[in-house]
Formats: C-alpha cells, structure tokens, sequence
C-alpha cells in the first residue's frame, strides 16, 4: 500500500470557504494536499460543534493524508498531530515553552485556555485510512467573544509579522509528515510519547469524567501506546480513556 503524505508542493490558499475539511474531502483534490484560508464561515469541531476562529490572525488549515488501517492507531493520530502543532509553536514562539501545552486528546492551551483544536476525520476502505486533518489555531486579536472569554485566549500578544503565517503552515507539513511516519515505529512512539506527556496540560492531574455510565475522579497517569489515557481512580483502578466525555473536567 502506498502511503500518501502531505506534500508541501500541493498547498493551496482560499481568501474564503465554508469549511476547509470539507473542502479538501472533494474526491477531485488528491491525497497530499493542504490548503490554508483567510476566512472559514462553517468551520467544524467535534461531533455537533463547530470551530469558531478568532481575531485578526487565524489560522485556517486541512490536509489530507492515506495511510494503512493495520499500522496506524487514530486516537494515536490525534495526539501525535496535536504535538505537531505544538512543535510548529514552539519552533516560531520558543517563549510559548513557559506556557503552551497539549490538552488530550487533540487541543492546545495556553495556561487554561484553548489556543487550538484539531480535528481528525478519516473514512475506512480495504485496510487504508482515508484521513482529513483540520487544525484551528487563534494566533492574535484584541478581543474575545464574552461566552468565549474563560474558554479561549490567543497563542500571541502580538500581531504576525508578514509572511508568518504561510512560513508556520509550511513547516506545520513538515512536522505532521514526521509524527505519521513516527507511529510506524514503536521506539519513536514510545518516545515521542515522553515529550508530549512532558508538555502536556493534564500532567498529573485529577480529573473527573463519566466511563462506563459512571462518574469517576483519578489522577492522570499518562498515555499508552494506543493514544488511550491512563487514569488511576480513587479506589485504586486503573482505567483507559480512549476520548472525553461532555462531563470531563480537571478537578
């Protein structure tokens, strides 16, 4: 199976569309394409939610990839995605070091505050994941909506300079294309995993969510090769969570 990753020649500009993922999902674009735009008017988030970007300096980003069902773990995708983004960050904002983190399984803080979501859709065929990459990230604006204000900050207190943007999209493709090739081997899995659990917000801490039609509260282990994480309960289980709950919050 040839796998298809991004390629930095396939990248496109929009000054506007409805949904980038949706967008790039056109059986007319082929795999290996990324596509950036200025504005995004249906921009998507998990399940029923949407993304909402903000300020004067988002970015707006899909790609779309092909890789074999039998070697790759998704829920391992989306974490290993989400350290892409925070490696692009810290590579353009290393002052971002002291304050930027992953929130599993596929968000970026600053402080207690989401800067980023990803997400990952993938359609399954024969043994190959079909997989679009969506990457919402709210780089700079002088203000945030008030429902948004104890949830959301930007990455920046700054504009972008000229040009930024397109340059961290451009290394973003680079960084996404190393974590895939990444979970093909187990070493670099497990080692990668070291680094994002080393920047990763819920380092430690207690946490309450539902599992199994039951709330329970523990501390944050880690997360396991599979992209679960490990919780150790109050009575002493140790559980695996492979996505959050509407109830997950950090005590």
């Amino acid at each position: 199976m040839e796998y298809r990753l991004l390629k930095s020649e396939l990248g496109h500009k929009l000054p506007t569309v409805t949904s980038t993922n949706e967008w790039i999902r056109d059986v007319s674009i082929p795999f290996g394409s990324w596509v950036i735009a200025e504005e995004q008017t249906a921009g998507k988030g998990r399940g029923q939610n949407v993304w909402q970007s903000l300020g004067e300096d988002p970015l707006i980003f899909s790609g779309k990839i092909r890789i074999s069902a039998a070697e790759i773990s998704l829920p391992l995708l989306s974490i290993f995605v989400s350290s892409a983004v925070l490696k692009t960050i810290f590579h353009f904002f290393p002052e971002r070091e002291e304050d930027t983190t992953v929130k599993w399984p596929n968000d970026i803080y600053r402080g207690d505050k989401k800067v980023a979501g990803i997400l990952v859709q993938s359609d399954f065929t024969n043994g190959i994941f079909e997989v679009v990459i969506g990457i919402g990230l709210n780089f700079f604006g002088k203000t945030v909506p008030e429902v948004l204000k104890d949830k959301a900050t930007f990455l920046c207190d700054t504009s972008l300079e000229e040009g930024v943007l397109e340059r961290f999209a451009n290394l973003l493709v680079l960084y996404i294309n190393q974590s895939v090739i990444a979970l093909l081997d187990q070493g670099q899995i497990l080692k990668d995993l070291v680094w994002i659990e080393d920047h990763s917000l819920l380092k430690h801490k207690v946490i309450e969510t539902e599992w199994q039609s039951r709330m329970v509260r523990g501390r944050v282990l880690g997360i396991d090769e599979l992209g679960f994480l490990l919780i150790m309960t109050e009575t002493g289980e140790k559980i695996e969570l492979m996505d959050t709950s509407p109830k997950f919050r950090m005590i």
